[in-house]
């Protein structure tokens, strides 16, 4: 393998070789259509075909609390720094938001086929400010965490099978108009014999859907993947997952060498991280909250631990829409959270828009993961050194993220020329990589690095 690279330095100056960032605002559906399923199944793609990449941001609470004016200014903050989605919830109540902000519920208390139709106003409103930010809305439907007392608030717990599917197939009917991704029920437990439900109105509300196909997903309680129950439902788009709140090894390797990183291999459908760890939420392993480090790391490795598809991203105090400093309802132990204004810039949404500026200069929808390329891998006895990578099947582009710097040692073929460079995903700068010996890379210190690699001719 020939290798002709510089010496690698801490990056100074602009970043090599970026792409320009997408359309925002309205152009992107004008220019581009409707978000749906690529041809192949591991990605998303809009109508024309240009792939989308899914970089959420969570805000449960936020079409439920927020002001008109609060809620553009929000929208226009994360466009900025380069999300193209929302996730959040329509339903009140729910253990987070018993009420809208003016003390409406989306049905009556006495009998949930009575629809509050000034509830849904608000809802309609936030949606379209979504759409005109160029963003994806992604709504949770049906709430279904069944953990502690507030349980019986959430609709996907409390309500009986019939009511829910005609509320889930009042929100369908009424948004399917707008840019959306329908995630059907929130954070439960979907495994075996509890997946019945969930089947139940999947086939009913989208089982004989005709065009234009709006994907449908499942957002699971943490560190589950219940989709062996759910191989054979068709109407089922997009296998969604939740990391959890910890970075205790236990959760680590699950994401890393779990199921996330295998059942792609035998199921061909976009597999998206949609809860990793939240920014500021009290850390599960340690007394003390989560950094914008460890929720970076944990984004880089769900982009490159299964077909890169997208990621989602959490502020602790944005997802609750908090006016205040407070413990979001029904959450104890997850921290005071910050106001949402506050919130929304935390330092890891500047580390979105960086990673976005660097899936977004490449073909990232041809990545597959490729341990294979490694000669040794550092993590096989601590994941907080655990080396993610994944590489076009031609090999024509390879990109690796080392969350603690170090080396990597790469196994490419003989014969094969690559130029390289080193990301900072604290600055979004760039630097060329230097190849020493035995096709061993040294990252410029022992921070978080990606690598990235293209062949060329020689």
């Amino acid at each position: 393998m020939v290798l002709e690279f510089t010496k690698a330095a801490r990056p100074s100056g602009p970043p090599l070789n970026v792409r320009p960032m997408v359309e925002t605002g309205s152009d992107r559906w004008i220019r581009h259509g409707r978000v749906g399923v690529a041809a192949g199944g591991r990605h998303l793609a809009h109508a024309d075909g240009t792939p989308f990449f899914y970089l959420a941001d969570t805000a449960w609470n936020g079409v439920l609390l927020s002001s008109e004016p609060d809620w553009k200014t929000y929208l226009a903050d994360r466009a900025a720094k380069g999300f193209t989605a929302i996730q959040f919830i329509i339903m009140a109540p729910w253990a987070a938001a018993y009420i809208d902000a003016e003390g409406r519920t989306a049905f009556a208390a006495d009998d949930p086929a009575k629809i509050n139709p000034e509830f849904f106003h608000r809802i309609d409103a936030r949606i379209q400010a979504i759409n005109d930010a160029g963003l994806l809305a992604v709504p949770v439907l049906a709430w279904a965490a069944k953990f502690g007392d507030s349980a019986r608030h959430n609709p996907g717990v409390s309500l009986g099978a019939n009511h829910l599917e005609s509320l889930v197939r009042f929100q369908v009917d009424r948004y399917a108009k707008h840019h959306v991704l329908w995630l059907l029920a929130g954070d439960g437990n979907y495994g075996g014999w509890r997946s019945w439900k969930w089947k139940r109105i999947g086939r009913s509300v989208f089982g004989r859907r005709t065009e234009p196909r709006i994907p449908v997903g499942l957002h699971p309680m943490g560190m589950t993947w219940p989709y062996g129950s759910f191989c054979r439902e068709p109407w089922l788009d997009l296998l969604g997952y939740q990391s959890s709140h910890s970075t205790d090894p236990r959760t680590l390797r699950w994401l890393l060498t779990g199921a996330p990183a295998k059942k792609w291999q035998t199921d061909a459908r976009p597999i998206l991280n949609l809860e990793p760890c939240y920014e500021g939420i009290h850390n599960g392993a340690v007394n003390q909250a989560m950094t914008n480090v460890e929720v970076r790391r944990a984004m880089y490795a769900s982009l490159l631990n299964a077909p890169t598809a997208g990621v989602s991203y959490g502020a602790h105090g944005v997802w609750s829409w908090e006016t205040q400093p407070r413990e979001p309802l029904n959450h104890s132990g997850t921290g005071v959270a910050r106001p949402w204004h506050e919130a929304m810039q935390f330092p890891g949404s500047f580390d979105v828009r960086r990673i976005a500026s660097l899936f977004l200069s490449i073909d990232w929808w041809r990545l597959r993961p490729a341990q294979a390329l490694l000669r040794a891998q550092p993590g096989t006895g601590d994941p907080n050194r655990f080396i993610s990578i994944a590489a076009t099947p031609e090999r024509d582009l390879a990109l690796a993220y080392l969350p603690r710097g170090g080396e990597i040692m790469l196994d490419f073929a003989d014969g094969m020329a690559f130029s390289g460079e080193w990301f900072d995903p604290r600055t979004g700068e760039r630097c060329r990589a230097e190849s020493h010996s035995n096709r061993t890379f040294s990252a410029p210190d022992d921070e978080d690095w990606a690598l990235l690699l293209r062949r060329i001719s020689v």
